[in-house]
């Protein structure tokens, strides 16, 4: 049998954006997200928002998985980091002890004022 979980979120743009512009949106920033995801999205200029927002939808996601797994409590938004590979793809960074103990997928789309990810978890 395959140990499988999965987990979905999906984030409104517009919602991330009005915190990202908002008076509290530094700390949020640097509360939910590592140095080198701040680093990307902002590197995309206008679509920031856009990238901010997938990748909240992919820690939220991650996280629901990582719960549904029977595990107590999941990681710290900040402590899951995802990256992209060459062609755009993510890539999920686990935090210790996850990372020995699973393996996460993750995809990430954007429609409309929406982003959405879903992630699949198996144990290793």
């Amino acid at each position: 049998m395959i140990d499988l979980s999965i987990g979905v979120d999906i984030v409104s743009i517009d919602r991330i954006k009005n915190i990202l512009q908002s008076q509290k949106g530094t700390r949020f920033k640097h509360r939910v997200f590592t140095e080198s995801e701040i680093a990307y999205c902002q590197d995309r200029g206008r679509a920031a928002s856009h990238h901010f927002a997938g990748r909240f939808a992919a820690k939220e996601a991650v996280k629901k998985a990582i719960l549904s797994k029977g595990e107590n409590q999941g990681p710290w938004f900040k402590e899951i980091e995802i990256s992209s590979r060459q062609d755009g793809a993510p890539i999920v960074h686990l935090p210790k002890p996850y990372h020995s103990k699973y393996h996460c997928e993750c995809s990430i789309s954007h429609d409309g004022d929406s982003a959405i990810s879903f992630a699949l978890m198996q144990k290793k």
